[in-house]
C-alpha cells in the first residue's frame, strides 16, 4: 500500500528567541516493512543529519540568529507491506535493551495487579487480551495527559492517548523482563485522515517483534509507517530541543495520510 504523508509542525514564540537547538526525528526508517519512494524535510536552514543509537534518522537544527517561530514540513511517499506479521531484530540494537524501565515507564502496584492474569504465562494471545483489557480500562480521551505523563500516572487517570497506552503496555511487559519497545510513526485510517503522529508498542516474543497498537486494537503493522523506535516517547519524539529566550510558545501540528494505491 502506497501512502502520501504530510506532517506540518509550527512553533510560535511570544518573544524573540536568541538561539535554539532542535533534534528532529521526522524521517521514516529503512526497514523491510516499508519502502521510502520520496521523503523531504523542509526546515528554516540546513541541518546536520546523523543516526541515533537506535538507528533513527536524526536532524540537528541550530539557529544562532534571533527568531520568533520554528516551522517544519516533512512529506513524502512511503509504501508499506500490508502482509507484515512481525519484524526481525535490529543488529545494532539488541532486544534485551528494551527490558530496562525508564522514568516514563516505571510500573506501579496497581498496574501489576491489573496485568497479573495475563502475564502468568505470556503468549501472543494473552498479550492481545491484555491490550483489549487496557483500552477498556483506559479509553482514548484527549487532553487528560501530556507528553511528560508517566505510565503510572496515566493508568491512575484512567484515560489517555496512544502515547499513554504504549507507555503502560511496555511498562507491564518490562516489569516481567519481557522486552518491549516504543514506536512512533504514522497511521493510515481509511475512515478519516489521521491528524497527529502515532505511537504503538512492540513486544519481543519467540524471536520476533510483534505489534501491539492498543489505541486501535491492531496487532499487525498493516497500516503503520515506522519513523522511530526507542525506550519511550523521549527517544522517539518528532521534535525535542532547547532555546534561549522566546517566552511562551504555541504549537500547531497536523498530519495528513492518504492512500495512493
Amino acid at each position: 500500500m502506497k501512502l502520501q504523508i504530510s506532517h506540518q509542525t509550527n512553533y510560535y514564540y511570544d518573544e524573540l528567541a536568541q538561539r535554539s537547538v532542535q533534534y528532529i526525528r521526522m524521517t521514516p526508517m529503512q526497514l523491510p516493512h516499508q519502502i521510502i519512494h520520496r521523503w523531504d524535510v523542509m526546515l528554516p536552514k540546513v541541518a546536520t543529519n546523523q543516526k541515533d543509537g537506535f538507528g533513527n534518522d536524526w536532524l540537528t537544527l541550530s539557529r544562532n540568529e534571533a527568531h520568533n517561530n520554528l516551522q517544519m514540513q516533512a512529506s513524502g511517499i512511503v509504501e508499506i507491506n500490508t502482509d507484515t506479521e512481525r519484524l526481525e531484530d535490529m543488529d545494532n540494537v539488541p532486544y534485551l535493551l528494551f527490558t530496562v524501565q525508564t522514568p516514563l515507564t516505571k510500573c506501579s502496584e496497581a498496574m501489576r495487579e491489573f496485568a497479573a492474569p495475563y502475564l502468568k504465562d505470556p503468549t501472543h494471545d494473552s498479550l492481545k487480551a491484555m491490550a483489549n483489557a487496557l483500552i477498556m480500562k483506559m479509553p482514548f480521551i484527549t487532553d487528560m495527559t501530556h507528553v511528560g505523563t508517566t505510565a503510572s500516572e496515566a493508568f491512575a487517570t484512567g484515560a489517555g492517548v496512544c502515547q499513554d497506552h504504549t507507555h503502560v503496555f511496555i511498562s507491564l511487559l518490562r516489569d516481567q523482563q519481557i522486552p518491549a519497545r516504543y514506536v512512533s510513526g504514522y497511521l493510515y485510517d481509511d475512515t478519516e485522515n489521521h491528524m497527529a503522529s502515532h505511537a504503538w508498542a512492540e513486544a519481543w516474543l519467540e524471536g520476533y517483534w510483534y505489534t501491539f497498537d492498543i489505541s486501535n486494537q491492531a496487532f499487525q503493522p498493516n497500516s503503520h509507517v515506522y519513523v522511530a523506535i526507542g525506550r519511550d516517547y523521549l527517544d522517539t519524539a518528532p521534535v525535542r530541543g532547547v532555546r534561549m529566550g522566546g517566552g511562551y510558545e504555541n504549537l500547531y501540528s497536523q498530519v495528513l495520510v492518504t492512500r495512493l494505491s
